[in-house]
C-alpha cells in the first residue's frame, strides 16, 4: 500500500508540472520530426558550374549534378566562395570546393561523367563503345583544404562551437540557479545595485570560467586532436568567446524560469538540441525551406558558420564580422531580457 502512495504522489507531482509534461510528450515528437527531415534529406547532388556557353548537360550528368553555365572563371570562383556551387569546370581544369569530403566525392562523380562525355565526343564513332574504358579520372584541384581532409575535419568547427555552447549554458544556468536557491541573489537584491549592474556582474564572473573552458576545448581540438585549421588561433578564439558569451547570457536567462536543476535540464531538448541540429552538423541545402529559415533563429548557426569559414576556408575577420555582429545582437537581447526577468524577484 505504501508503494502505491509513493507512486501516486509522484504521478500527481509530475502531472501538475506542465513543463515536465511538455518535455516528456511534445519535445520528443519535435526532435524526431526535425531528425526525420534532416536525415531524410541528405545531399544527393553536387552543384557544378561549367564555364562556357556551349555545353548541354546529358541526362546522366543531370542525375549527378545541378549544372549551371557561367561566363567566366571569376564568376565561378565567386559562386564557389559564396556556397552556391561545389566546384567548377573550365577547359581541362576540374576544381572542387574541398572542405567537405562527402560533397567532394559527389563532385568527383560529376567530373568523371563530364570527362567521359567529353572523351566520347572526341572519339571516332567506331571507338564510342570503348569510351568508358578509355576515360580516366580527371585530376581535381581543391580550392580549399587538401586531399588529407577527413569528415571529422569538416565537422570539427561545428562540433567545437556546439560543445562550447552546451557546456557554457550548463555552467551559467546551474551557477545562477544556485545563487537563487541559496538566497544569495535575494540578499544582493536588497542592496542599492541596479538590475543591469547585477546582471553585468554575474555575466563577468561566469564569463571568466566560460572563457577558460573555451580556451581548453579549442586547444585540445587544435593541438591534441590535430584538427586542420586554415587560420590563426586568436581569430578562432574570438569566435568561440562570442559563442560562449551568447550561451552564457542564454543560460542565465533560462535558469530564471527553473526552480531546480531538474527543471533547468528540461530546457535542453527545447533549447540545446535544436542548436546542434542547425549548427552545420547536418547539411540543410536539400531540406524543406522552412527548416532553412528556422536555422536562422538559432544563434549557434551563425557562430558555427563563422568557425567553418575561418577554419576550413582561411577566412579573415572581414569575412565573418557579420556573423559575429549577429551573435553579439543575440547576447545583448538575452542580457536585456535577463534584466527584465529580475523584476519578478524585486523591483529596484
Amino acid at each position: 500500500m505504501k508503494i502505491f502512495v509513493i507512486a501516486g504522489r509522484l504521478i500527481r507531482q509530475i502531472a501538475g508540472d506542465k513543463r515536465t509534461l511538455v518535455v516528456m510528450l511534445i519535445a520528443p515528437m519535435l526532435i524526431m520530426t526535425l531528425l526525420y527531415y534532416l536525415l531524410g534529406n541528405g545531399v544527393t547532388m553536387a552543384k557544378i558550374d561549367v564555364v562556357g556557353s556551349d555545353y548541354e548537360a546529358s541526362d546522366a550528368m543531370l542525375e549527378l549534378a545541378d549544372v549551371t553555365l557561367v561566363s567566366t572563371e571569376t564568376e565561378a570562383i565567386n559562386r564557389l566562395k559564396s556556397g552556391e556551387s561545389d566546384g567548377y569546370i573550365v577547359e581541362d581544369r576540374y576544381v572542387a570546393e574541398g572542405t567537405d569530403p562527402s560533397i567532394t566525392a559527389l563532385a568527383r562523380r560529376a567530373f568523371m561523367q563530364y570527362a567521359q562525355e567529353r572523351n566520347l565526343a572526341a572519339l571516332p564513332p567506331q571507338m564510342a563503345a570503348q569510351a568508358e574504358k578509355l576515360a580516366a579520372m580527371p585530376e581535381i584541384e581543391l580550392y580549399y583544404g587538401s586531399g588529407d581532409y577527413e569528415q571529422f575535419d569538416f565537422l570539427a568547427p561545428s562540433m567545437m562551437g556546439f560543445i562550447i555552447f552546451f557546456l557554457v549554458f550548463l555552467l551559467a544556468g546551474i551557477a545562477f540557479l544556485r545563487e537563487r536557491i541559496s538566497g544569495t541573489l535575494d540578499r544582493i537584491l536588497v542592496s542599492s545595485l541596479r538590475r543591469s549592474q547585477l546582471v553585468a556582474g554575474y555575466f563577468l564572473g561566469f564569463g571568466v570560467f566560460a572563457a577558460l573552458q573555451t580556451v581548453v576545448i579549442q586547444s585540445f581540438l587544435v593541438y591534441v586532436l590535430k584538427v586542420h585549421t586554415q587560420t590563426d588561433f586568436p581569430l578562432v578564439l574570438l569566435i568561440n568567446l562570442t559563442i560562449a558569451g551568447t550561451s552564457l547570457a542564454m543560460g542565465t536567462l533560462f535558469s530564471a524560469f527553473a526552480r531546480n536543476e531538474f527543471q533547468l535540464f528540461q530546457f535542453i531538448p527545447i533549447v540545446i538540441i535544436p542548436q546542434m541540429m542547425f549548427c552545420g552538423l547536418f547539411n540543410l541545402r536539400e531540406t524543406p525551406l522552412f527548416l532553412q529559415l528556422l536555422a536562422k533563429v538559432f544563434p549557434l548557426s551563425y557562430g558555427a558558420d563563422a568557425l567553418r569559414k575561418v577554419m576550413l576556408q582561411g577566412a579573415g575577420f572581414s569575412d565573418v564580422w557579420q556573423d559575429l555582429a549577429i551573435m553579439l545582437g543575440f547576447t545583448l537581447l538575452f542580457f536585456a531580457l535577463n534584466i527584465q526577468v529580475l523584476r519578478k524577484y524585486r523591483k529596484l
